[in-house]
């Protein structure tokens, strides 16, 4: 199932992916050429990109730091869980994605990003968001 296919189905979806593209639209000039050469969604796999200036931009134009896909399969997840399910970032460079998403609002438990970390082997991640849901006062 391509864009199309989905872009005619959720109505979810049709309107992420069009807050995706006028994200990328309102990027500072020196930064849409990086955000146009993603593919949707844009904000998710610049954190697995581990592109900590674009992440910023993009989540500068106002762009829900928890948005998720709507694309009603295992990407359908927020961005700290795509973060956290990635295999090939640094961890220095997870903790900073990871620190601009919550700067901007995201959820450190919204689609349970410490178990994924886990469930892959990255219990230095998944301790980083320990310790972020911990001095969030939650649990």
């Amino acid at each position: 199932m391509g864009f199309d296919d989905l872009y005619g189905g959720s109505e979810a979806f049709r309107e992420r992916f069009d807050e995706m593209l006028d994200a990328v639209k309102a990027l500072p000039e020196g930064l849409q050429e990086r955000g146009r050469s993603l593919m949707y969604p844009q904000l998710h796999n610049a954190c697995v990109m581990g592109d900590v200036e674009l992440v910023t931009a993009l989540l500068a134009t106002g762009l829900d730091p928890d948005a998720y896909t709507y694309t009603d399969d295992d990407e359908d997840q927020p961005p700290l869980v795509w973060l956290a399910r990635d295999l090939e970032l640094d961890f220095e460079v997870k903790c900073q994605v990871a620190e601009a998403l919550i700067a901007a609002g995201a959820g450190v438990e919204e689609g349970e990003p410490e178990e994924k970390a886990t469930d892959i082997g990255d219990y230095d991640f998944a301790s980083f968001l320990r310790f972020k849901i911990l001095s969030s006062g939650r649990r």
